[in-house]
Formats: C-alpha cells, sequence, structure tokens
C-alpha cells in the first residue's frame, strides 16, 4: 500500500528522482530533473516543496504531484504517475490532498495548465472539480528576415523600467510562465523592447534570447488604439534583430490579436488549457 506524504525542502532530491520516474519517463523529450533545475524553478516559478507530495511503495516513487505557491493561487504544475500504478487513485489523492490543505493554510484558488494534446487530461482534473478557465496557444516564427523598424523608434528596457513606470500590471488571464510574478523573478535573464510617448512608455514585450530560438515572454501596453500596431512592431523589430526563430509561448487570447502575429509569420501550434478550482476541506 503506497505511503503519501507532503515534502519539505531537504526532500528536494527525492522530489527530483520522482519527477523523473513517474512524470518526465511519460515524456521522452523532457529534459532530465535535476536538483540543480529544481531549485531554479523554485526561484523563477515559485514551486514549493511543501505543496508538492510524493507516494510511495517498496522504497521507491509511484506518483508525485508539483505544486507551486503564491499570494493568490497555486499552480499543479505537474502530476505523474507510473505506468503500472496508473488508474489506481493515486492522481486524484494527490490532487485532493492538496486541496484539503490549501483549504486551511491558503491560498483557495488552484490551476492547473495542460496542454490540450494530452489525452484523457480533462477528465482527470474534472473529476476532482476543475473547471475549464481559458486556452493558451504557441506561436512560433520560423527564422526569416523582415523589414526592420527604424532604431530611433525602438528603446531598450528592463523589468525593473517596465515595474516602475506601473505598465506590468499583474494579469489574471496570462500563463503562470507569463504572469508578472515569473517575469519579476527572471529580471535578471530577460531583456526587453519598448516603445515611448513625450511622457512615459506606452508598450513593451520582454524576451529570453537563446540559442537556438528567442521566446517572447511577455507583451503589453497601455490601453489606447495605437497597442496593437505598437505590439506589431516592436514584434517586427525583434525579429529583424535576430537570426534565431520566434516563440510566443502559452499566449492568452487577449494579449495580442492572432491577426497581428499572423501578420509577421506566426504560426499556432500547442494549445493548453487552463483548469481551475477551489480549495475544500474534504
Amino acid at each position: 500500500m503506497p505511503s503519501y506524504r507532503f515534502c519539505r525542502p531537504d526532500d528536494i532530491p527525492y522530489l527530483a528522482r520522482a519527477i523523473n520516474e513517474c512524470f518526465n519517463v511519460h515524456f521522452p523529450d523532457l529534459p532530465a530533473m535535476t536538483v540543480e533545475r529544481y531549485r531554479e524553478e523554485m526561484k523563477e516559478l515559485d514551486v514549493w516543496p511543501s505543496n508538492s507530495m510524493v507516494a510511495s511503495s517498496e522504497g521507491g516513487p509511484v506518483a508525485v504531484l508539483i505544486g507551486t505557491k503564491r499570494t493568490r493561487e497555486v499552480l499543479i504544475s505537474r502530476v505523474g504517475v507510473l505506468s503500472d500504478h496508473q488508474r489506481q487513485g493515486h492522481g486524484g489523492h494527490l490532487l485532493n490532498s492538496l486541496s484539503q490543505k490549501l483549504a486551511v493554510l491558503g491560498p483557495e484558488r488552484l490551476i492547473a495548465e495542460v496542454p490540450r494534446s494530452l489525452p484523457g487530461i480533462a477528465d482527470f482534473f474534472e473529476a476532482s472539480d476543475y473547471r475549464y478557465e481559458t486556452t493558451y496557444t504557441d506561436y512560433e516564427r520560423p527564422a526569416a528576415s523582415v523589414e526592420p523598424v527604424p532604431d530611433e523608434w525602438i528603446l531598450p528596457t528592463t523589468v525593473t523600467e517596465l515595474t516602475d513606470q506601473e505598465i506590468l500590471e499583474p494579469e489574471r488571464h496570462v500563463a503562470w510562465e507569463r504572469a508578472t510574478e515569473t517575469l519579476v523573478n527572471r529580471r535578471e535573464d530577460l531583456e526587453g523592447l519598448a516603445i515611448a510617448s513625450a511622457e512615459r512608455l506606452e508598450a513593451y514585450i520582454l524576451y529570453d534570447q537563446q540559442e537556438e530560438r528567442t521566446d517572447v515572454v511577455a507583451l503589453g501596453g497601455r490601453d489606447s488604439e495605437q497597442r496593437d500596431l505598437f505590439l506589431g512592431l516592436l514584434l517586427r523589430a525583434l525579429a529583424a534583430r535576430t537570426e534565431a526563430a520566434l516563440r510566443v509561448p502559452k499566449l492568452a487570447p487577449d494579449e495580442v490579436p492572432a491577426t497581428v502575429l499572423e501578420s509577421l509569420g506566426f504560426v499556432a501550434g500547442e494549445q493548453y488549457d487552463r483548469y481551475a478550482a477551489v480549495a475544500t476541506p474534504g
């Protein structure tokens, strides 16, 4: 009979093992979880060992749940079960145990953002009273030349400057990786471009430049008739400045119109459904 328990910071090596054996095993393309990578997720995504659980049997993990913690909500970032232990209720037990804990300690809102292509995932979360809220979409653009934007229109910016200018506001609808808290946590790693009026910054994008591609991890602007035009110019400016492919991961429907992206050669890819639940004491 498996034993279930919430974890502590000194359990991180065991949590990394559980992720590899119970979750990553179902996704061969994922990089192996390490202690260092887990600690990076603690820093960037607010993963909390105390909101994470492992089911163990005969000395080894058979199921794992990785939870985060922010003021308003908790994200279930991973839940996985060994193949020969599936359909025995382990995943549901982990979800319900975390729900009961958060009903007492808070926050009471739980969310999950899961690939739509993953079979059975909707039924799994709905069985624990999670309800669909919205869909996020990956957009990708292969490396290709684009007409540049005049340099005098574009300014470099940073997460700190955007925060100081009060343009980087918390958004309830965006994916966890694109939330303001994540951007602030990653502020040393992100670069940015902005368009400004005489008085203030009007629109921005933040991006993570990697070897094979550049990820646009945030974009936005003040409410105005020019907002979408400015965002299109900023994306074009970034495309002209990099030789790498561009990706906008897990974009919410109202961050920027799909037509703006399509006009620059972006194509929709993987989609993710967000489910939400309210913690209950059981």
